[in-house]
């Protein structure tokens, strides 16, 4: 391998590395707004409404199944760039297109978690919409 190859396999490593760590910072904030929804999802729609108590349901199951997808992706991702920085760092660049395979599938699974939040969100936001919640904003205030 002459000293270009080298530099553009090094740098292809160097920026699925970059990358994955966005991933993880993505999946982590993914989190944050599913606990948010899962609270308020059994705190306000359980304890506000009292129709469809399947499609509450429904949307707890949605959420449990993107937040363990999440974790697992997250282990996933985390595996990846430990492999990419032993490949960087001993310079051993034979495994790039082992490690261009993982991360393209990696890629796909972002991809699904992205599109099954987006429906959550969708879903969710229309039924608010369509059951709005009886409170009272100062309510929420003096609890901060």
């Amino acid at each position: 391998m002459n000293k270009n190859e080298k530099n553009l396999v090094e740098g292809n490593l160097i920026n699925m590395y970059r990358i994955s760590k966005e991933w993880i910072d993505e999946l982590e904030f993914y989190e944050l707004e599913l606990n948010f929804f899962n609270n308020l999802i059994s705190e306000r729609i359980a304890s506000n409404t009292h129709k469809d108590l399947s499609h509450k349901d429904i949307y707890r199951n949605i959420d449990d199944l993107l937040f363990k997808l999440s974790n697992n992706l997250i282990s996933e991702i985390k595996t990846h760039r430990k492999e990419l920085v032993q490949l960087i760092d001993s310079n051993n660049f034979s495994q790039n297109s082992e490690e261009s395979k993982i991360h393209l599938h990696l890629l796909e699974k972002m991809f699904r978690v992205k599109d099954g939040i987006k429906k959550l969100k969708k879903a969710l936001f229309i039924y608010i919409k369509d059951n709005p919640f009886d409170f009272e904003f100062d309510t929420i205030l003096n609890d901060l």
